[in-house]
């Protein structure tokens, strides 16, 4: 009879199962479950950065091959594909062409009503920068921001990154950690999070 279970340690497969635990009766501890989920379906985390005001690249959700071929068209290559519930953005790809997007969705991503995808407009040349932190209640008690050798588009677990940044304006540290602290806020974090 545990007073319940910690799921913000172990990588993707707690963020995975903490649905299931929580429909089950099972008590997860720290940030809520809506709040995991929030985070891992893309969807959902992309309209809380829109309602937040945080600046991203245009987007859509799409549940068939066709709807990511009129968004690619519309918006143009390159794009970035996000599968929801997938190691960390692991499973995120930019496709270059109709040929690659057609390919990715076919072989690499499950497209279904069930478990839709976002694609958005990739920014070439971009810096990618990380925020790691703690929350309480929502609020930022601890954090680091690390940045990316790499230019975006390298998944984190692949990439080499500098701790503390070395190449950041102040400016974009300040705004980083203040977005980090909007979106700690808006999800009652309570633990770790990136």
């Amino acid at each position: 009879q545990p007073a319940g279970v910690v799921v913000s340690v172990g990588g993707q497969t707690p963020n995975n199962l903490a649905m299931g635990l929580h429909k089950n009766g099972i008590k997860v501890l720290g940030t809520h479950v809506d709040s995991i989920d929030m985070c891992e379906n893309r969807f959902r985390f992309s309209k809380l950065c829109d309602s937040l005001g945080i600046d991203q690249p245009e987007w859509a959700e799409f549940t068939t091959v066709e709807e990511a071929f009129h968004f690619a068209k519309r918006s143009g290559f390159p794009c970035l594909v996000r599968p929801s519930y997938v190691l960390s953005g692991a499973a995120m790809r930019v496709v270059d062409s109709n040929e690659e997007l057609e390919r990715f969705l076919r072989d690499a991503a499950v497209v279904s009503r069930d478990y839709p995808v976002v694609i958005s407009k990739y920014i070439s040349g971009a810096k990618e920068v990380e925020l790691d932190a703690v929350g309480s209640n929502g609020e930022i008690i601890n954090y680091a921001i690390a940045e990316h050798v790499e230019n975006a588009g390298v998944h984190s677990g692949d990439a080499s990154l500098l701790l503390p940044a070395q190449k950041l304006f102040v400016e974009t540290h300040r705004r980083v950690k203040s977005i980090g602290q909007k979106i700690c806020r808006a999800l009652n974090i309570s633990g770790p999070f990136n």
